[in-house]
């Protein structure tokens, strides 16, 4: 009867002081180096003999041989050394499946190694510990799983050995899909789903590109443990964190299954449906239905806003982000169901070509005529509470009025400092045009009058408190900051890794009130060439009719009262441009400025803007005066200049401007938002989600990562290590 040989073990360690791994595997110095290094000093010294002891002839030929062995010699260390490296990673990988107390390159033996730099071994043969459960149908492809992706290629189990704990196994060659196997990201979420899920999770199909999974489906029988949406969220953030791309999770709870996917991809740039909106006559009948399409979603869907459900919108978005080709796609629409519309243009050219618009009312250009803007609406807002409150009139007999803000921020900035010029004694401290801006936002959805805000960043020091609370339907163009994220939607990780350079890009709110990502809807150039595309898909846009004239505010010193002996005009008040007329385009030719252009007469544009122009001289001369420096503007240029108001326009572009310098952090510490250095190239990525442990990997973090061109993956890194970060300016 045969004897039984006992499989050997390693030594064992007592768990009080265990050593650290990288004593056991740390490389040494290969002795063909060293070796090498001799031959070359060999070939030197003899090379200086030969020449001594008077045989010239032997110098170049000893020194020669002697060159080429140590270069040879030492080539074959240092690829010696590699292989020993990947020999140590190896064993360190294996480990866990192993049950091995101890790390041993002789529990793992590498033969017959393949040409090539370092190569790859041949043949494996794995020793394992007695106590490991081999029997267990993952285990094996877990162990090939492994070392797969350490060498980064395919290996397959040839002979397994349990009387001596011995897996031997052989490199694949040849493709062959029976024989290899399912791919390691296969195995790898395979491996996850049943760790977060539990022992009953069931794969039921798989779809593959190629090596790269697309989708896997799983039943299970843990509908108890999965009812808890806290849970399933969490499952969903470690999938999408330690595969590559980014990954979504679409659970039925009553069928007990669940289909992990890529998410699809959202496309670069959408154009503005040309489609019109159907009985459109009556403002009134129709305005619950009402809804305006602006973005469309990762599955197709499209975003649309309901004015009757969610009377307030705001929009927040940087330069570039496409801000204002979302703002004026919203403005399109919105005309095109016949609804009148007031713009309040801080930048004053950002919606003037739709001065003459079907449907747009006023573009209001400057701080007079925006502050006059504001306090009409409120004015119309308090005359229908009014009315209500008199019995005179219910919500239901209003028509809808849209009042769009563009660059807030920028508008209350320049409100700030012209109200500081003309405010007299007895004015308020602060503007009240602040004050009615918030009531409207407040109280305006019952008087059918709906706010349309923009500005460059969500700061609590102009959106604070109720201010953001009453915009029901938000987007946010671009990538956010963790504290922009915070203010937008209670979320330091919500938005703050979008592709920067994906224009249009944007986190919005879907129907169910939860936030996605969108691609806005981009609108065509208002100069778009006759002829062209472009200008096909803008008078398709165009509504065909336009219910309501242009208006015109009449400024204030036209109207002031001038002093019977002097004859100057008294200087308006803030009143004076808060209550300034408001009258039809048509009964003051001289103030529209769109006048000259009906009647042919619109002046040369490219001489205007001349050099020579600017610098007065020709006949298309800029008047002087409107050259000079004026005090504020004075005092806004030398702001940005003097002292340490800012960046010089002659420091180097930081292409990761509101970030801060480079650092060092565990793994773990890392936070959504922050920048991650990918390679060795200074390609810094964004963190997508919050790090995991990698469940496929012990001993590793996973981090998901988005780079600026919606590029995606996983990153896997060892826990003991800390790694380069740039963290928001905010957080610093």
């Amino acid at each position: 009867m045969p004897t039984r040989v006992p499989a050997r073990r390693p030594p064992t360690r007592t768990p009080a002081a265990p050593p650290a791994p990288a004593q056991v595997l740390t490389p040494r110095p290969s002795t063909h180096i060293r070796d090498g290094l001799a031959l070359m000093a060999a070939g030197i010294g003899g090379y200086g003999a030969a020449t001594l002891t008077g045989h010239p002839q032997w110098d170049l030929p000893v020194l020669g041989a002697g060159l080429l062995g140590g270069a040879a010699v030492t080539v074959s260390g240092h690829r010696t050394m590699q292989r020993n490296a990947l020999h140590d990673r190896l064993v360190e990988a294996l480990a866990p499946w192993l049950g091995v107390r101890q790390l041993d390159r002789r529990i793992v033996k590498l033969r017959g190694w393949t040409h090539g730099w370092p190569g790859l071994p041949r043949r494996i043969t794995v020793r394992y510990a007695p106590g490991t459960a081999d029997t267990d149908p993952q285990w094996k492809s877990s162990v090939t799983s492994a070392i797969s992706s350490r060498l980064l290629a395919k290996y397959e189990v040839v002979k397994h050995d349990q009387l001596r704990c011995r897996l031997d196994l052989r490199l694949i060659t040849t493709p062959d899909a029976e024989t290899a196997g399912p791919p390691y990201s296969q195995v790898r979420a395979e491996r996850a789903i049943t760790e977060l899920i539990g022992p009953t999770a069931s794969v039921t199909s798989v779809e593959l590109a190629g090596e790269e999974l697309r989708s896997i489906s799983v039943s299970h029988q843990a509908g108890a443990k999965l009812a808890a949406s806290g849970y399933r969220a969490r499952i969903e953030r470690v999938i999408s964190t330690m595969m590559p791309g980014r990954w979504r999770a679409v659970w039925d709870l009553e069928g007990d299954s669940v289909r992990f996917e890529v998410r699809p991809s959202l496309p670069g740039s959408v154009w503005l449906p040309t489609d019109k909106p159907a009985n459109t006559e009556d403002l009134l009948h129709n305005y619950r239905q009402v809804k305006i399409p602006y973005a469309v979603d990762e599955d197709g869907r499209e975003m649309v806003w309901y004015p009757a459900r969610s009377p307030m919108f705001m929009i927040t978005g940087g330069t570039g982000s496409g801000k204002t080709s979302s703002g004026h796609a919203l403005l399109g629409k919105i005309t095109q169901y016949g609804w009148p519309v007031w713009v309040g243009d801080a930048k004053r050219v950002e919606f003037l070509d739709f001065r003459d618009w079907p449907n747009v009312q006023i573009v209001a250009g400057s701080i007079p005529q925006q502050v006059a803007l504001i306090h009409a609406a409120w004015v119309l807002m308090e005359d229908r509470y009014k009315l209500i409150e008199r019995g005179r009139a219910t919500v239901n007999d209003f028509e809808p009025l849209v009042v769009f803000l563009d660059e807030f921020a920028e508008f209350r900035s320049n409100l700030l400092e012209w109200y500081a010029q003309i405010k007299v004694k007895g004015d308020p401290t602060r503007p009240p045009t602040l004050a009615e801006v918030a009531s409207l936002a407040r109280k305006a959805r019952t008087a059918r009058i709906h706010l349309v805000l923009s500005t460059q960043r969500p700061d609590a020091e102009f959106l604070g408190g109720e201010m953001r609370d009453n915009f029901g339907q938000r987007m946010s163009m671009g990538r956010l900051s963790p504290q922009g994220a915070m203010m937008m939607w209670e979320n330091p990780a919500v938005g703050v890794s979008l592709p920067r350079a994906c224009t249009g890009r944007a986190t919005a709110t879907h129907e169910d009130g939860r936030p996605a990502e969108v691609q806005a809807y981009r609108f065509p150039d208002m100069h778009a060439a006759e002829g062209s595309d472009e200008r096909a898909i803008l008078d398709a846009i165009r509504p065909e009719t336009s219910r309501h004239p242009r208006l015109i505010i009449v400024p204030p010193e036209d109207e002031a009262d001038r002093d019977l002996d002097t004859g100057e005009a008294t200087p308006p008040t803030f009143r004076d441009y808060a209550n300034a007329t408001w009258v039809l385009a048509t009964d003051r030719p001289d103030l529209d400025p769109l006048a000259g252009d009906r009647n042919g007469d619109r002046p040369d544009g490219r001489a205007l803007s001349s050099t020579l122009a600017s610098l007065g001289i020709g006949e298309n001369a800029t008047r002087p005066a409107d050259r000079r420096y004026t005090e504020p503007t004075w005092s806004a240029i030398t702001d940005d200049v003097d002292g340490d108001q800012g960046p010089s326009w002659m420091d180097p572009v930081d292409e990761y401007a509101g970030y801060a310098p480079e650092t060092t952090t565990h793994p773990r510490h890392l936070l959504p938002g922050d920048l991650i250095r990918l390679d060795a190239d200074d390609v810094w990525v964004v963190v997508d989600e919050e790090p995991v442990d990698d469940i496929a990997e012990p001993g590793l973090v996973a981090i998901s990562w988005r780079g600026d061109g919606d590029e995606s993956g996983a990153l896997s890194v060892s826990d003991d290590t800390d790694i380069a970060v740039r963290r928001p300016e905010e957080f610093t």
